[in-house]
């Protein structure tokens, strides 16, 4: 296993996440690829009665803090002993997330599964479920701490 391709949303458990990618890297002598999705902000535009929310990019300073966080995360496996390097996409679609795993060659792809309700699944999806139906090679899913009871 040479490459891991680790898709981050800098949650908190963005944090538990790159920790098994870690472990895992240090096992196998494998280079860490830290991916992130610069997602799309939800902004409402006030026209009258009906305000519709429209997806914008993020601002400059939001992308540049994210960056910032990103190399954080790089420069702590790398001060680990982990050959490690950091890579944002502007597609946030599965299929673009997907298709840049498979252009960087992964062997294997750790992500991140946050316990939501049934309806969020519904009306937003999961993006987990979505890479393991569609990964090119095997898919390590991290789940987050939260208590799903009652969900």
């Amino acid at each position: 296993m040479k490459t891991i391709v680790v898709l981050v949303d800098l949650s908190d458990l963005t944090f538990k996440v790159v920790k098994q990618a870690h472990a895992l890297a240090k096992a196998f002598h494998s280079e860490v690829i830290i991916l992130h999705v610069l997602a799309k902000v939800p902004v409402v535009v006030d026209v009258g009665l009906v305000s519709p929310v429209v997806m914008q990019d993020p601002s400059p300073e939001v992308v540049h803090q994210q960056t910032e966080q990103l190399f954080e995360i790089r420069d702590s496996l790398i001060k680990f002993g982990v050959k490690a390097s950091v890579a944002q996409l502007g597609d946030a679609s599965v299929s673009g997330v997907l298709a840049e795993t498979r252009r960087r060659n992964a062997d294997l792809i750790i992500l991140g599964s946050h316990h939501h309700s049934t309806i969020y699944h519904l009306l937003v999806g999961n993006v987990a479920a979505d890479v393991l139906k569609g990964a090119h090679c095997p898919v390590l899913v991290v789940p987050s701490d939260e208590d799903v009871s009652g969900k």
